[in-house]
């Protein structure tokens, strides 16, 4: 029921996108090859599809930690950000500035390595090169969490391999140069690429004991599975830990802008879907699930989270 009402853009609303900006939002997204990257171009495509105008312009940045800085220099109005880092962000005083917009997804973490590799657990791998990704992304900060409350850190115990684009980790890994590849979520690019080249993948996750450890250690991250199918090698679900992706904009936005934003995104959930796997989470009720408080929801997500019952009036 949820998702028939998320998707469905003819629920007796305000008129769609009467608020459309004049001005195009800018959205930091991540470097070439990136999860963010796909997923803030397929988002703005349907978005601006369904407005009939250019809503959101994406904008290539270095990922998470840059779009915050970007963010608070006035230099981006709305940016994907990895969850936990989303969440610290929103814990700080005044919530950094920033409000949400919209839920994008979740992202379980866990590593992949070639389908013929001896290894089983994430400990296996320790002296060996490891590719984490972008220094500055937000799954370079999920494996230092992750990793570091099992007693890993991931620059003293593997050979930690960093890249400048999103699009050459999983080469590193085609290529023999490393051993392992750390990601995250569904439709991941560099899992794709890793699990469809002739190494193949297998897909690891911390040992079901490591769990409770890692949650304790990070209350932001949650308890999820990597679904099966996900990709191929992946033949059933993964028990890991992770976190809900938001999109951040700047409080001083104006409600009109963010709400044309929003309608344009509600709208175009099942375009959104339809065109990558992980994007069918962006609904208006995930929105409404993923916020820890209503208070650092956007007034113009908000309004419509509101005329959608999914808010309190």
């Amino acid at each position: 029921m949820l998702r028939a009402i998320a998707a469905s853009p003819a629920l007796g609303l305000a008129p769609p996108f009467s608020f459309a900006a004049e001005t195009p939002l800018r959205l930091g997204t991540s470097t070439a090859g990136g999860g963010f990257t796909l997923y803030g171009e397929t988002l703005a495509r349907a978005a601006n599809a369904r407005a009939g105008e250019t809503l959101v312009v994406p904008v290539g940045t270095n990922g998470t930690a840059e779009n915050l800085r970007l963010l608070a220099d006035g230099r981006l109005d709305l940016a994907l950000i990895q969850g936990t880092a989303a969440s610290q962000a929103l814990a700080a005083e005044d919530a950094s500035g920033l409000r949400i917009v919209f839920a994008m997804y979740p992202s379980p973490g866990m590593l992949a390595v070639p389908r013929g590799s001896p290894t089983r657990r994430f400990e296996d791998l320790k002296g060996q090169p490891v590719v984490f990704g972008v220094r500055a992304s937000g799954l370079v900060l999920l494996a230092r969490q992750v990793f570091g409350a099992i007693g890993l850190d991931v620059d003293r115990d593997f050979q930690a391999v960093y890249v400048g684009q999103a699009a050459e980790s999983p080469e590193r890994v085609i290529d023999g140069e490393a051993a392992g590849l750390w990601g995250a979520g569904e439709g991941w690019p560099g899992f794709a690429r890793l699990a469809a080249s002739p190494r193949g993948a297998r897909f690891l996750g911390p040992l079901p004991e490591q769990i409770p450890r890692i949650l304790a250690a990070h209350p932001f991250l949650t308890a999820m599975a990597a679904p099966a199918g996900a990709y191929p090698g992946l033949d059933a679900d993964l028990p890991t830990v992770g976190s809900w992706n938001l999109i951040l904009g700047r409080s001083d936005l104006s409600a009109e802008r963010v709400r044309g934003f929003a309608d344009a995104v509600h709208a175009a959930a099942r375009e959104l879907a339809a065109a990558l796997p992980q994007a069918a989470m962006t609904t208006a009720a995930q929105t409404a699930k993923a916020t820890p408080a209503a208070a650092l929801i956007h007034p113009g997500t908000a309004a419509l989270l509101r005329e959608l019952k999914l808010l309190p009036g």
